[in-house]
């Protein structure tokens, strides 16, 4: 074979097999290619739902779609016009009756402390009076030792005198032994007197005390029985009281619960974040809901999405929390984003979740959402918006190294 033609030969084997690996290239990321021309992924947020609180029905008037929540977070009123207020009415009956026997423990308590104040003025009385007894009997009582204590002494002169008259044998023994009882009888009564004087100066202290004695050493009625009947039923009419005020603490407590009730069933806000975007209302003017029904969905156009579809090759290159740039439809400039979640072909998050998808996702597509790095409020929410996102861990190169496996 001439060497011309071989070299020719040469040539056109090797541009045939730079023609399909070329080709090759084109149609393993053609995905990734037609990503980057046309912007098929979307500026997205979650989508949220806002359910009714209770059963009733909503206003004639709902806000417009697209409208801003107010500060107050109140989307719409739901207003329940049939709700029964029975349970209130049964509340408020019982607290009247809790006052009212809070009002007869008061008064039956000031009944129990006057009788127990007049009591304790009559103890007053009986104590001066037992007081001023005791003093005069010690004032007696002395007086009658002092005047004991003079007749000793003579029969003690009288004694020592009969005595020395019988030793002298002037007189009999029996003279004697008169004058020594007589002593013996002196000696005895002023003995007794003393003692007497002692237990009445004993009860004299212990009155001090307010210790009420009778002359056999036992209390005194007056002192004790009738004041200490006063004392308990003050107890007991404390004792009462404090239940009563217990009851109406709790009928308090429980008629507030039944007012706040029925004002939470008869009228509740549906809520949604403040500054929250309303995106559609679910339900019409004047419609009745039940508890759970969805009203509206809202997003928050403060937390901005990305759903960017990638293709299988490209998926494994991005990990999840990797940075990555963007450019919004009709802007010019980049934006940052972080990867959030990615998402097989078989899987993906919906328009379920999701205000709004990407339009370029085809069949074996999978899916990665990012989260929009924003600075400054967008003048119109650029939710549904098209966008173009640029994987720096996912580049031309870095994919076709992939599919033919040299990565």
């Amino acid at each position: 074979m001439p060497a011309g033609r071989w070299r020719i030969g040469s040539r056109t084997a090797k541009l045939t097999a730079a023609a399909a690996l070329l080709l090759y290239a084109v149609v393993m990321l053609w995905p990734y290619l037609a990503a980057t021309l046309v912007r098929g992924s979307a500026v997205t947020a979650w989508s949220n739902v806002a359910t009714a609180p209770i059963r009733g029905r909503t206003p004639a008037k709902l806000p417009v779609p697209g409208s801003l929540v107010g500060q107050d977070g109140v989307v719409v009123e739901i207003v329940n016009d049939l709700l029964d207020p029975g349970a209130v009415g049964v509340a408020e009956a019982n607290l009247a009756a809790a006052r009212a026997r809070v009002a007869a423990a008061q008064a039956y308590l000031a009944g129990a402390e006057e009788i127990d104040r007049d009591r304790h003025e009559l103890l007053r009385l009986h104590a001066d009076n037992y007081r001023a007894e005791r003093d005069a009997e010690i004032q007696v009582l002395q007086a009658r030792v002092a005047m004991l204590e003079g007749k000793l002494d003579v029969a003690r002169s009288v004694a020592a005198r009969g005595r020395s008259v019988a030793d002298s044998g002037y007189r009999s023994r029996d003279y004697r032994d008169e004058a020594q009882q007589r002593l013996a009888e002196a000696e005895l009564a002023l003995a007794a007197e003393r003692m007497a004087l002692e237990r009445a100066r004993r009860y004299r202290a212990a009155a001090d005390r307010d210790i009420f004695l009778a002359p056999d050493g036992s209390s005194m009625n007056w002192a004790f029985d009738d004041r200490q009947e006063a004392r308990i039923e003050v107890k007991r009419a404390h004792l009462e009281l404090e239940r009563a005020e217990a009851a109406e603490q709790a009928a308090e407590h429980a008629a507030d619960a039944a007012r706040g009730a029925f004002k939470l069933q008869s009228q509740a806000p549906v809520r949604a974040p403040p500054g929250s975007t309303l995106r559609s209302l679910i339900v019409g003017a004047g419609a009745t809901v039940e508890p759970g029904n969805p009203v509206a969905t809202w997003i928050d156009c403060r937390e901005l999405l990305l759903d960017a579809p990638v293709s299988d090759a490209a998926l494994p290159l991005i990990p999840l929390g990797s940075e990555a740039e963007a450019i919004l439809e009709g802007e010019g400039r980049w934006r940052k984003a972080r990867v959030i979640n990615i998402r097989g072909a078989a899987e993906t998050i919906g328009a379920a979740d999701l205000a709004a998808v990407a339009k370029g996702r085809h069949a074996g597509d999978g899916q990665v959402v990012l989260q929009l790095d924003v600075h400054e409020a967008f003048a119109v929410c650029p939710v549904g918006h098209a966008a173009y996102v640029h994987f720096p861990s996912a580049g031309l190169l870095d994919v076709l190294m992939a599919r033919l496996g040299l990565l």
